[in-house]
């Protein structure tokens, strides 16, 4: 008698994908998930009724510039907020310039992924902000918020420089609107034009000519 072996047969359905397609696949469901994050705070932000600026490009240095998610306005300066959308858990200290990120089922030997800090990179945005606004006023405040829009579970001291989307929405209401007067309100409006005078280099001419 002679015993068969059964392989198991792939489901043509789901491919096994190479390690690039990995990464490229990898890449896009992050980018998805920070846009759902992002479109997430914007709708706390607009409901505020305080200013606020979306996807904001400034100057940064070096003849950079630099992506912000969210700009807004209170009577206490400037907030520049950042956007992330993470699962797993994840641990590391404010300062550290890596936070650590695990998930759930993983080995206890795995290595864990190293993140970039979130603060780390808005205290960047805040500089960029902040180059602005003291041609106005230097001593206009301007404030760095990270909101964790997705399922993450954070360490205590990471969890205690950051916001939740509920957290945000309590910040929000606990802060008095800026007039439409003022340092502040210039420094807002320094801001706008250097956003605006970004765009319209960005927004290249077309020239048509006909033979």
């Amino acid at each position: 008698m002679v015993r068969l072996r059964r392989r198991g047969i792939r489901n043509p359905g789901h491919p096994r994908l190479t390690p690039h397609e990995q990464a490229v696949w990898r890449s896009f469901r992050a980018e998805i998930q920070g846009d759902k994050g992002e479109n997430a705070v914007a709708d706390v932000l607009n409901r505020s009724g305080l200013p606020v600026l979306h996807d904001v490009i400034l100057p940064a240095q070096n003849e950079r510039t630099t992506q912000i998610d969210h700009l807004f306005l209170s009577a206490a300066g400037i907030h520049v907020v950042e956007t992330k959308r993470y699962g797993g858990e994840l641990t590391g200290h404010p300062q550290d310039e890596r936070w650590r990120q695990r998930f759930a089922g993983e080995d206890a030997d795995a290595p864990a992924r190293l993140i970039y800090s979130p603060l780390i990179q808005n205290a960047g945005h805040c500089r960029a902000v902040y180059a602005l606004v003291r041609l106005v006023d230097p001593t206009i405040q301007v404030f760095n918020h990270v909101v964790m829009a997705g399922s993450a579970i954070l360490s205590p001291a990471l969890a205690s420089r950051t916001l939740s989307l509920s957290a945000l929405e309590t910040l929000l209401g606990s802060l008095g609107r800026n007039d439409s007067q003022g340092s502040l309100a210039e420094a807002w409006r320094r801001i706008e034009l250097a956003r605006h005078a970004r765009k319209s280099r960005d927004v290249q001419p077309v020239i048509s000519s006909s033979r």
